[in-house]
C-alpha cells in the first residue's frame, strides 16, 4: 500500500482546511474591529486552528515529497475515511479553542473536546445534530463555520479534493467513485476533474440562487448565506434555537423547501440539464419514485393532522421555539409539506414538533426516515433505488415460494439491475438495520436502563446513520444532543461517518485483509 502518497494528500487537505480557517478568522477579526466584542475570542480560536492545520499540513508535504503519485483502490479507501476523519477533527478545533478561551456561560458546552468533535462530525456529514440550546448566543464567525463545514461536506471533501487537486492522477476516478453516494454514479466524463468541477460549479449555483432568494423574502444577508450552505448541503443547521420556524414566514420555508427537494435530486440528472440530454431526467425512475414518496407521505400525514383538527377542534399543531397553530388545511398542508421534505432529504430543519404528532403520522415519518434521496444527491439515508431494489428482491423471493421455475431479470424502469448491484443494495439495507439496532443497544448501555428510553435511543441512532439530525423523545425536532454521555455521543459520531460514507468504506478498514501485503 502507498501509504505515504495518502499522507501527501491528507498534508494537502490540512493546508486548504487552514485557508478556510483563516478566512473565517479574517471575517471574525473584522467584526471585533468592528465593535463586535464576542468575536475576540472566537478570531484568536480560528487563528490558532488555522496555525495547527497549515503547520502539520506544510510538516507532512516536506516529509512527503518524494512520495510515489499512485493510488489504488485500497489507497483510495484509506484516503476517503482518512480525510473525513481528519476534517473532522480540524473542524472542531474551533470550537474548542473558543471553549477554552472565552469565559462565557454560552462557550461551557464547548469545553472539553467530545462536544466540539460531535458538533464538527455531524457538521460535516450533514447529520445536523446539535449539542447547542442556546445557538444565537454563538458568535456570528462560530455560526458562519458551523454551515460552511456542512456546505464543503454537502457534495463531499472528496469532490473538492478531486476537483481542486492537480497531484492525483488516476487516483482521483477511484475516490471520486469511492466517496459518490449509491449504486450507479451517472455521468462520469473521462476526465473525472472536469465532472467533480462541473458538479462543485452547479452546487455554487444553487447555493448562491437560494440566498438571492432568502434576502428578498426578508432574511438577513449573513443568515441568508449561512441557510443557503445548510440547506443544499441537506444539512440543516440554522442559526436560530427554534430553526426555520424562528422567521414565521411561509414564503421563507416555501423556498428552503424548493431547495431541499432539489438537494435530494441525484446531481447526474443535473449533469444531464446542464448538456441539454433530457431524457434520461424524463425516464428516471428513481425521480419519479422520489417525488412521489414526497407527495403520497405528505398527503398521509396532512390527512392525519387536518384529520384531527377536524374530530377535535382542540387539536393544535406545535411549533419549535413555542406557540400553536389550528390544524386548518393551510397550516396542516404547510408544516406536513416540510417536515416530510426535511426528513425524507435527511435535511433534519424542523418547524413543527412533529414527535408530538399522532401516531399514523409518526409512523410515516419513521418509515422514510432510514431511504434519504436520491442516488449521486447530498442528502443521506440509504438511497431510493437500493430501498427500491431491497423491496423487488424481497418480492421476487416471496414469488419463488409458489412459482419457483419463474425466472426473470430484476428490473428498474428500463435498466436490468446487475447480481453486483442487487447483492450491494440488500446487503447494505441490512447492515443499515443492525448498525441502528446496535447503536441503540449501546446507547443502552452508555446511559443506562433508567436514562433513556428505546424510542429515544432507536430513533437517535436511525437519524445518525441517516444523517438527518432530529429523532424523537428526547432528541426530537426541539430537543439536543448535550445530555448524553460521551460515549453516546461517540457511538453517535460513528454512526454518522458510517452512513455518510455507506459503510462500506469504513467497515473495510476494519478487515486483517484489507492491510494484507499484495
Amino acid at each position: 500500500m502507498n501509504s505515504l502518497m495518502v499522507v501527501r494528500q491528507i498534508g494537502r487537505f490540512l493546508v486548504l482546511l487552514a485557508i478556510l480557517l483563516f478566512t473565517i478568522g479574517s471575517f471574525a477579526a473584522i467584526s471585533w474591529w468592528r465593535g463586535e466584542a464576542s468575536e475576540a475570542d472566537a478570531t484568536w480560536a480560528f487563528l490558532i486552528s488555522g496555525s495547527i492545520s497549515f503547520g502539520l499540513g506544510g510538516f507532512i508535504l516536506i516529509g512527503t515529497m518524494n512520495a510515489e503519485r499512485d493510488i489504488g483502490r485500497r489507497e483510495a479507501c484509506l484516503l476517503v475515511v482518512s480525510t473525513w476523519m481528519v476534517g473532522a477533527i480540524i473542524s472542531a478545533l474551533p470550537f474548542a479553542f473558543w471553549g477554552s478561551i472565552c469565559g462565557e456561560e454560552e462557550a461551557m458546552v464547548f469545553r472539553g473536546f467530545v462536544n466540539p468533535f460531535f458538533e464538527a462530525m455531524s457538521g460535516l456529514t450533514t447529520c445536523g445534530a446539535t449539542i447547542l440550546s442556546d445557538i444565537e448566543s454563538l458568535p456570528q464567525s462560530i455560526l458562519l463555520w458551523r454551515s460552511l463545514i456542512q456546505w464543503i461536506g454537502g457534495l463531499g471533501v472528496v469532490v473538492l479534493f478531486v476537483a481542486v487537486l492537480p497531484s492525483l492522477g488516476t487516483g482521483g476516478k477511484r475516490m471520486f467513485l469511492t466517496e459518490s453516494t449509491g449504486p450507479t454514479p451517472e455521468g462520469l466524463r473521462p476526465h473525472v476533474r472536469e465532472t467533480a468541477r462541473t458538479l462543485w460549479s452547479f452546487y455554487l449555483g444553487m447555493t448562491v440562487a437560494e440566498i438571492a432568494m432568502l434576502m428578498l423574502f426578508g432574511m438577513s444577508p449573513f443568515e441568508s448565506i449561512c441557510h443557503a450552505f445548510t440547506t443544499v448541503s441537506t444539512g440543516g443547521f440554522s442559526t436560530r434555537n427554534g430553526s426555520i420556524a424562528a422567521f414565521d414566514s411561509m414564503a421563507i420555508e416555501a423556498v428552503v423547501t424548493f431547495f431541499m427537494l432539489l438537494s435530494g435530486v441525484g446531481f447526474s440528472l443535473y449533469y444531464f440539464a446542464m448538456r441539454r440530454r433530457f431524457e434520461p431526467i424524463r425516464r428516471s425512475s428513481e425521480l419519479h419514485l422520489y417525488l412521489g414518496i414526497v407527495v403520497v407521505v405528505s398527503f398521509c400525514c396532512f390527512a392525519v393532522l387536518y384529520g384531527n383538527g377536524m374530530m377535535n377542534p382542540d387539536f393544535r399543531i406545535d411549533v419549535i421555539g413555542g406557540g400553536e397553530e389550528p390544524a386548518s388545511i393551510v397550516q396542516s398542508a404547510r408544516y406536513s409539506i416540510f417536515t416530510v421534505v426535511s426528513i425524507l432529504t435527511t435535511t433534519g430543519y424542523g418547524t413543527a414538533v412533529f414527535e408530538d404528532w399522532p401516531g399514523p403520522a409518526l409512523v410515516c415519518l419513521m418509515g422514510i426516515i432510514l431511504v434519504g434521496g436520491m442516488a449521486g444527491s447530498t442528502a443521506g439515508g440509504m438511497k431510493i433505488i437500493r430501498v427500491w431494489i431491497a423491496g423487488k428482491l424481497m418480492i421476487s423471493e416471496v414469488e419463488r415460494e409458489f412459482r419457483p421455475s419463474v425466472i426473470r431479470p430484476l428490473k428498474i424502469g428500463r435498466s436490468i439491475i446487475s447480481p453486483e448491484v442487487r447483492t450491494s443494495a440488500i446487503v447494505l439495507v441490512l447492515f443499515t438495520v443492525t448498525l441502528v439496532g446496535v447503536g441503540a443497544g449501546l446507547l443502552k448501555v452508555f446511559e443506562g436502563t433508567d436514562g433513556i428510553d428505546l424510542t429515544t435511543a432507536a430513533s437517535a441512532a436511525a437519524s445518525a446513520i441517516a444523517n438527518v439530525g432530529p429523532g424523537l423523545g428526547k432528541v426530537g425536532a426541539d430537543d439536543n444532543y448535550l445530555w448524553m454521555a460521551n460515549g453516546s455521543k461517540l457511538t453517535l459520531t460513528a454512526l454518522m461517518l458510517l452512513g455518510r460514507l455507506e459503510l462500506f468504506v469504513v467497515l473495510a478498514l476494519f478487515t486483517r485483509r484489507f492491510w494484507d501485503r499484495g
